[in-house]
């Protein structure tokens, strides 16, 4: 088992090679980039089982669940950071829109060819940055990282201006998926009756389709995608409950502590006692 582990403020950069091992069930706390290079086994992320192989990419954010078990020699790049990394509030509020929407279908990324050489090549090249400490190696990471993470907001933004079209081509649970991650504040658009118009098909037909697909209720996974999001701002900022209510659609505070006590059973205070601890 070879391992190498770079720290610096905000940010890690780990590298192991693995033969044989399995990484027991843990949750994380920051963001992850998890670039395997060679090799095969199973990833099960937020009970979701995935068999891996190699150039997979997955992004992981803060509350993602999973476990590894390798069923070939492995070798695993990790990217790690908080939102502190990066000097830019807008591009942390994108990053936090991508969330898990990915994890509960195909797990990777999904990337064009192209642009997997490219997004492969930049992470390599941060592994050799962090390895050699040559002169403004951390800035350089920095700037390299920040053209990772383009590449990935390329492929989980909704071009809200393309046309609907047919059923057939724009009904998949991606597209549906990025649809509610674009519009999560914006109770409006996430009625059943608006997500189903946007699709051409009927409320009854878009709600079993969802379940049909993720095992879970339309309505459910929008909570959920607003749970994940509220504890992202609760944990990584200082964000009073007013500014994040605001900021995700509620109405007004009482609205919001509702919502808080409905899906946690504690107030929003006690909720972010149990964030820290």
């Amino acid at each position: 088992m070879d391992r190498t582990f770079f720290i610096y403020q905000d940010f890690e950069v780990y590298s192991v090679d693995e033969f044989s091992w399995q990484k027991d069930q843990h949750r994380h706390n920051f963001f992850e980039l998890l670039f395997i290079e060679f090799g095969r086994g199973t990833h099960v992320l937020n009970a979701n089982q995935h068999q891996f192989k190699s150039r997979d990419i997955y992004f992981l954010t803060p509350g993602d669940v999973h476990s590894f078990k390798t069923s070939e020699p492995t070798r695993f790049h990790c990217l790690r950071f908080l939102p502190g990394f990066f000097n830019n509030e807008q591009e942390i509020d994108e990053l936090e829109k991508l969330f898990h929407y990915h994890n509960r279908t195909k797990g990777r990324l999904t990337i064009e060819n192209a642009d997997r050489l490219f997004v492969e090549s930049l992470i390599l090249k941060i592994i050799q940055e962090a390895a050699h400490h040559k002169k403004r190696h951390y800035e350089l990471i920095r700037y390299l990282m920040h053209s990772v993470l383009q590449l990935i907001l390329r492929y989980g933004a909704v071009d809200e201006n393309v046309p609907v079209g047919k059923p057939t081509e724009d009904l998949k649970v991606d597209n549906i998926l990025r649809y509610i991650r674009a519009n999560i504040a914006n109770p409006q658009k996430l009625r059943k009756k608006a997500i189903a118009d946007r699709f051409n098909v009927s409320e009854n037909y878009i709600g079993e389709y969802v379940k049909k697909h993720l095992n879970i209720s339309l309505r459910r996974y929008i909570q959920e995608s607003k749970m994940h999001m509220i504890r992202e701002r609760l944990t990584q900022s200082d964000r009073t409950f007013s500014q994040v209510g605001a900021e995700l659609g509620f109405a007004d505070s009482s609205h919001f502590h509702h919502f808080i006590y409905q899906n946690t059973g504690i107030t929003p205070s006690e909720f972010r006692k149990t964030l820290k601890q």
